[in-house]
């Protein structure tokens, strides 16, 4: 790839910025050089190298490896088992969105990333189980009472869940799950961890 695995050029790098609308052309620029960095220069990241860094950015905590591993595969949207940069950046611009200020395009593409953190599976639906995967694993990394107050896990979860499940049929589908993250966005918000 000569000096394109340094800096996006051109057309690959317009392309990018027209999808990543919150995006600007030198955060681009970085988050490549990072990527490639982290990549060790392939380009491309397994499951694996993903956790990894995810867990590097979390001071080694190594809980954060089940959400890790579920943010892969929502950003992995070709389903190839690697992250692309392109995947990776779309991903990130979807993330870093913030609900209440991103347009209706935005908000739909941020609210079915989480839906598809969540949906462990890939069933196009989310059970109470998937929903207490994810809720125990952001417990594992975050102070727990920004967000669970005196619940537990386990219990915050089967809230979110029954606020969710519309229809009371045991899952969550994409259009249940939208409606009830425009009125409780903890459901998205709790995926975005900082780093302590």
């Amino acid at each position: 790839m000569g000096n394109a695995s340094t800096r996006p050029k051109g057309k690959y790098l317009n392309e990018i910025i027209s999808k990543c609308t919150n995006l600007e052309i030198d955060d681009a620029i970085q988050i490549f050089k990072d990527f490639q960095r982290q990549s060790g220069g392939k380009g491309k990241l397994s499951e694996d190298d993903f956790v990894k860094v995810y867990i590097e950015a979390f001071h080694g905590k190594s809980e954060i490896s089940a959400l890790a591993r579920n943010i892969f595969h929502a950003f992995d949207t070709n389903h190839n088992g690697f992250l692309e940069f392109e995947e990776f950046v779309t991903g990130l611009s979807v993330t870093e969105a913030c609900l209440v200020e991103a347009d209706q395009e935005m908000r739909i593409k941020k609210m079915k990333w989480a839906f598809d953190v969540y949906d462990k599976d890939r069933s196009n639906t989310i059970d109470r189980h998937e929903m207490r995967l994810i809720v125990r694993a952001v417990a594992d990394v975050v102070t727990v009472e920004l967000f669970l107050g005196e619940e537990t896990p386990d219990e915050f979860a089967d809230r979110l869940f029954e606020e969710a499940d519309e229809n009371r049929d045991g899952k969550i589908t994409f259009e249940e799950f939208q409606k009830a993250a425009e009125h409780n966005d903890t459901l998205v918000n709790m995926l975005l961890p900082a780093p302590v």
